[in-house]
């Protein structure tokens, strides 16, 4: 397809991190071959297989993969600006000024993992018959994680450029290079990671041996935390006669996930308000995390958050930085802790006494330390963030969006006022737990179903603030109504410089995804530009 699309495997050093190991660690140090390309004399032992699938995930850990999902889901949106530290092209991307040149809307680091996987679907499964300690269990594991790791992969660029290449089959050599044209994201590629998703679903363990492979790996949950988004994303479509069995999909497998919940309570359970943030963001691996990469201070560490939100004990100054507005979506900063605990913000008292509203405002959350949830009122000096030695892990699901995104799917079936007092419920398992139970979402505040709608899609803004998502919410909402405006209109709201280039530009929903890079379309022929750009480059 293109040369960054030769998935190059050479110097993969898996002694970078055994988090992904069954064995000891010194079968999972094994170096990969010399070549380049992994080819079929590898294959030889079950633990072959698993080095190569431990590598899908060693390549998820890449910066320019994390970065990529904070720029592509998170930076465009109305949580964030840029500041005065950011890069051209990170500035070019808040604003909507992206041409095929920016640096940030390459792709090849995602088809690297798409790659490796391919090869474990399309080599796997020959290991059984030269292995016989090889179980067919064993080897159904690891299709599980390569069929989700590549669905994932697949889902974050169908998310941001639209239509894009769909490959299946591995590069077999060096010299081998990909012409592929782009497959529609919608007639295809939503439907086969759908069907990807299922076989993986059945595939996957219900738990690995340790809790941190369980969070750390793909899982029953992760498939289905996973399929429940995609099925999301899927009912969205404005022409998709099919939305509200597909919403329905996503609340059933929504409730798959719920159901484990009730059955491991002391394993998957969502995590007190007042030790929310050290327990799922500092330390990892809480018992509502459903998948989350777990990156390690002394192997790969997680360098994205900390050079795109800053980090004083680093020496990294942000590159972006949430809005006032962003902010102020907190309805209550004396009560919701996440409004303390997941941006830092300057705050200070009056002479009489009465809180000064803040001025300035860091992402605190990922590279945080101490939480300053108990301290009101404070100040940015008590705002402690990670040492140089500490490393956040990158969290994909976990069970506040489960309830958020089931919520969301209900908001769009419901028409009884049982059903909308479902949808308020849902959303107050992360608001509740937000404000320690000094406040709720009341019923009587939402008399409408779009009233109901507006408060989804603001509880899952304040509560998956920062994780990638808040850009890809918008465009669902685009999606569904088939015009920019009202999801226009919230991004304006937070947006600070001159408004009406920037409308022009997000007037037209073609804008919503990113221009196809100029290095890909020079390495692959058979790629288009997406009209919108094709126009604006002429």
């Amino acid at each position: 397809m293109m040369k960054t699309m030769k998935y190059y495997l050479k110097n993969i050093l898996l002694a970078a991190s055994c988090l992904w190991a069954f064995t000891a660690c010194n079968d999972f140090l094994t170096l990969y071959p010399e070549d380049d390309i992994v080819d079929d004399e590898y294959w030889e032992t079950g633990e072959d297989v698993q080095s190569v699938v431990a590598s899908c995930y060693r390549f998820m850990l890449e910066d320019n993969v994390i970065s990529r999902i904070i720029y592509w889901g998170e930076a465009r949106s109305d949580n964030m600006d840029y500041s005065t530290s950011a890069s051209t092209d990170e500035q070019y991307l808040k604003d909507a000024n992206l041409l095929s040149s920016n640096a940030l809307v390459t792709w090849g680091d995602f088809y690297k993992v798409i790659n490796i996987c391919n090869k474990v679907i399309k080599s796997a499964p020959a290991v059984r018959d030269r292995d016989a300690n090889f179980t067919e269990e064993r080897l159904h594991n690891y299709l599980a994680e390569a069929y989700t790791l590549r669905a994932l992969c697949y889902f974050y660029l169908i998310r941001s450029f639209g239509d894009v290449p769909y490959v299946t089959e591995p590069s077999e050599s060096e010299q081998q290079d990909y012409q592929v044209a782009q497959s529609s994201a919608d007639g295809v590629i939503v439907p086969a990671m759908i069907e990807d998703l299922k076989l993986a679903e059945s595939y996957a363990p219900e738990e690995w041996p340790t809790e941190q492979y369980t969070r750390g790996r793909i899982t029953k949950n992760g498939v289905r935390a996973l399929l429940a988004d995609v099925y999301l994303w899927k009912a969205s479509d404005v022409g998709n006669a099919d939305a509200r069995a597909d919403y329905q999909a996503c609340v059933d497998a929504c409730d798959r996930v719920l159901r484990n919940e009730a059955l491991y309570e002391t394993e998957m359970m969502m995590v007190e308000g007042n030790r929310m943030y050290n327990s799922v963001f500092y330390n990892g691996n809480s018992t509502e995390s459903i998948f989350e990469l777990n990156f390690d201070s002394e192997g790969k560490m997680n360098g994205a958050t900390a050079n795109l939100y800053g980090n004083s004990s680093k020496g990294k100054s942000a590159h972006f930085e949430p809005t006032a507005q962003m902010f102020n979506a907190y309805q209550d900063v004396q009560y919701d802790y996440r409004a303390r605990d997941f941006v830092a913000a300057t705050v200070d008292v009056g002479s009489d006494g009465a809180v000064v509203p803040p001025t300035s405002f860091k992402v605190f959350k990922y590279e945080g330390q101490s939480p300053a949830s108990a301290l009101v009122p404070h100040s940015s000096g008590e705002y402690v963030y990670r040492s140089s030695t500490s490393t956040a892990n990158w969290i994909f699901y976990r069970l506040s969006d489960i309830y958020l995104m089931k919520a969301e799917a209900l908001a769009e079936m419901a028409v009884t006022d049982d059903e909308r007092k479902t949808v308020i419920s849902l959303c107050n398992v992360t608001y509740k737990r937000a404000t320690m139970e000094m406040d709720s979402l009341e019923y009587a505040d939402y008399p409408t179903m779009d009233d109901v709608r507006a408060m989804v899609l603001q509880e899952r803004r304040r509560e998956l603030c920062f994780e990638g998502k808040r850009w890809y919410d918008l465009l669902r909402k685009v999606r569904r109504e088939g015009s920019t405006s009202n999801s226009y209109a919230l991004l304006e709201e937070a947006y600070a410089r001159e408004i009406s280039t920037y409308k022009a530009r997000l007037s037209n929903p073609l804008a919503w995804y990113l221009p196809i890079s100029l290095t890909e379309m020079n390495a692959n022929t058979q790629l288009h530009q997406n009209s919108y750009y094709a126009t604006k480059e002429q």
